[in-house]
């Protein structure tokens, strides 16, 4: 299994100017390792693309299981943000954040950028028949040059979409929703948006339209063992 556990967070958003240099350090230095501290967490990335007009951040935190993102743990750091998030939560802007139940993955080791791609299911179309629908594009996302793995997550909005302290800090969710997200690992940057315009065809050959492909260079990746 490519990823560390049946279940993610993720995460889409930009930070504003005067936040921006604070957010590195803080993300880094603070938060990412507090989140791989709870119980649940395994893994988690932080991805960055400068040249996207907006969005330019993305984060991952793998979980064990959807119960890992509603624990007593995760949910006292929610409700009792340190000072340093109370400072940086307010720069958060077009903030997408969502809980997600892996439905299949594949692949080696950590990419050095991504590519995620958020799809809505078509009219009539179940999770289970969009899943079946989307096992051809996933095969050939897999076999592409640049990829080294591949991830097909749904969304359960239920596991993230509660208030919380830390929530009441950022600008309100506007971003649309998806019920379902590809997270292609890539070798590179370079590679990752070179290939990003054959994984958008593959997935609208199967039936999904427009796509939001996304993609991104890994800038920080922190396992549990490396947080203790």
């Amino acid at each position: 299994m490519a990823l560390k556990g049946r279940a993610f967070i993720i995460m889409w958003h930009d930070i504003t100017a005067q936040g921006d240099d604070d957010y590195h350090q803080w993300h880094t230095h603070q938060h990412m390792p507090e989140r791989l501290d709870h119980a649940g967490f395994r893994r988690s990335r932080r991805g960055v693309n400068r040249g996207l007009e907006r969005q330019t951040y993305f984060t991952l935190y793998e979980g064990a299981d959807l119960a890992s993102f509603v624990a007593d743990d995760y949910a006292h750091s929610l409700n009792f943000p340190t000072e340093w998030t109370q400072s940086i939560a307010p720069h958060f802007r077009n903030f997408l954040r969502m809980a997600c139940e892996v439905l299949e993955t594949g692949g080696r080791g950590v990419g050095g950028a991504l590519v995620s791609l958020r799809l809505r299911l078509p009219a009539g179309m179940d999770e289970g028949e969009g899943h079946r629908a989307l096992t051809p594009a996933l095969a050939a996302i897999e076999a592409m040059p640049a990829v080294t793995s591949v991830h097909l997550a749904a969304a359960r909005p239920d596991y993230s979409e509660i208030r919380t302290s830390e929530t009441e800090l950022r600008p309100p969710m506007s971003e649309p929703p998806f019920d379902l997200v590809i997270v292609a690992e890539c070798m590179g940057l370079a590679e990752a948006s070179a290939a990003q315009g054959a994984m958008v065809a593959a997935v609208e050959q199967a039936g999904f339209a427009e796509p939001l492909a996304q993609a991104y260079d890994v800038a920080y990746t922190l396992e549990k063992r490396d947080a203790q």
